[in-house]
């Protein structure tokens, strides 16, 4: 069969702009369909910034994209979006495609989230490998990422929807159990690159240690695989990369809030002093008051991220399939040792679903907590963050095991979970306190809030999960 013969790419960049504003969706992706087929990479990464933007809108919120969280199962669109950007869909082959010849796209620094956008801009880089070697200080302005980052970039931005059944939500669920199943392995990318798979990031060496946890490793890899050069890559370690950077940019994304840096410097008695005050003029007046120019202290340390609900519900579907994921470890593995002789006879994907939940939201979803805890308003929208906090805390409800049908209260927490529990202490003791503390100021005779309080107690009320907490404070 001859090659179709090429426009030139601005005429078809062009041509696709035209038809984007002329035909239907079914048409539009028809199209690109043939398109990401028949062209070379060298034509579809000129069109590729244009697609990605069209698709899931604009980091400056200018194109708003195919609205995905408007599309509902009901919609026509639906499914034809659905099936477009599916993980094994023409986008994510578009994306492989290019991915395969290591092309690059500058983001501006400007249009990344706030907490990230500000840590950068103070010359602090970013605790993800995501962001190691892409950046120069004095800081050019633009952030250099390859395909899948920039895809990934747009595609949890600036989402709010009003329910979990749109197609937003039904995307990330998707691909968290494509990129992270919980049977079976990771689909291998459909093209690989002549000179190998993708180079994972250099190292760093491990950061600072969280006051209440172990010290943070900057990847879950192990050495011998992260490092492996590239063209003897070890294919299942390389598709285990790329399940990392998905998760990686998902958390970095969604539960990016303070540098470990920021987070020591807010325990100074004086901030929190500060802090505490503002925080109970707040919660007594109708309206948030704006912290007055000059307010020093309380000034420097106020913080920009202001998570929605539906930020909130997004991360509690990252939280519960990560629990998923993390207990299909296979039995045989649960027992062994992470250390180097146990490498050779444990798979990545294992060695992935091992470490996964302690070493990437642990620490960044316990500060995302807090703030929410300190700063949401006392209604019951509250109850998208309580949910979450319950979620995490409670691992042993996505084992997929077959309970015996019986009230939850009267379920025995398994003595197994007693690590969890101590290895995760601030989640049930400080952020407990940090609810008591909403609940006496919570209008608790409004049926929702109420309910809210007796969810709390119902969890905690579970047999051996009190011994378990005072267990782990006592050692």
């Amino acid at each position: 069969m001859a090659a179709p013969t090429l426009q030139q790419p601005s005429f078809l960049l062009a041509n696709l702009k035209a038809d984007a504003t002329t035909k239907p969706l079914f048409q539009r992706c028809q199209d690109l369909v043939k398109i990401i087929d028949d062209y070379p990479a060298k034509e579809l990464h000129l069109i590729f910034p244009w697609l990605v933007e069209s698709v899931f809108g604009s980091l400056d919120g200018v194109i708003t994209g195919w609205n995905l969280r408007l599309l509902h199962s009901r919609s026509n669109e639906y499914n034809i979006a659905m099936d477009f950007l599916d993980p094994s869909g023409p986008m994510m082959k578009l994306v492989y495609k290019l991915q395969a010849e290591e092309y690059k796209y500058e983001i501006p620094v400007n249009y990344l989230p706030g907490p990230i956008k500000a840590s950068i801009q103070e010359g602090v880089l970013p605790d993800c490998p995501l962001f190691h070697n892409k950046l120069h200080f004095p800081l050019s302005g633009v952030l250099t990422l390859n395909l899948a980052l920039m895809q990934v970039l747009n595609f949890p931005q600036g989402q709010h929807g009003s329910t979990t059944d749109n197609a937003y939500f039904v995307l990330v669920d998707t691909y968290l159990k494509y990129f992270l199943p919980t049977e079976g392995s990771v689909p291998p990318s459909p093209f690989s690159d002549s000179r190998g798979s993708v180079t994972a990031p250099s190292p760093r060496s491990p950061s600072v240690s969280f006051a209440g946890y172990g010290v943070h490793s900057p990847s879950l890899l192990k050495h011998h695989i992260f490092h492996q050069p590239s063209v003897n890559a070890d294919p299942a370690a390389q598709e285990i990369w790329r399940s990392e950077t998905l998760l990686q940019m998902f958390v970095e994304i969604w539960l990016h809030h303070y540098s470990l840096e920021m987070y020591q410097k807010l325990q100074s008695p004086q901030v929190k002093l500060a802090l505490l005050q503002y925080r109970l003029s707040m919660s007594s007046m109708p309206c948030q008051p704006h912290a007055p120019p000059g307010s020093g202290t309380l000034h420097t340390y106020q913080e920009p991220f202001s998570p929605t609900e539906e930020h909130v519900l997004v991360v509690r579907l990252l939280v519960k399939h990560l629990h998923a994921f993390s207990n299909s470890l296979k039995p045989e593995q649960l027992s062994s040792s992470p250390s180097a002789h146990s490498h050779a006879h444990t798979s990545p994907l294992e060695e992935f679903k091992r470490v996964v939940v302690q070493r990437f939201v642990q620490q960044k979803l316990y500060l995302f907590l807090q703030h929410c805890f300190g700063h949401w308003p006392l209604d019951a929208s509250f109850r998208a963050v309580l949910e979450t906090w319950l979620s995490y805390i409670q691992p042993w409800r996505y084992t997929g095991e077959k309970v015996n049908p019986q009230p939850d209260q009267n379920r025995t927490v398994p003595d197994k979970w007693a690590s969890f529990v101590q290895e995760n202490l601030l989640m049930y003791t400080k952020l407990f306190q940090g609810f008591l503390n909403r609940a006496v100021r919570t209008d608790l005779v409004n049926a929702k809030n109420a309910l809210m309080v007796f969810r709390v107690a119902k969890v905690f009320a579970q047999p051996n999960l009190a011994e378990m907490i005072q267990k782990g404070e006592d050692t």
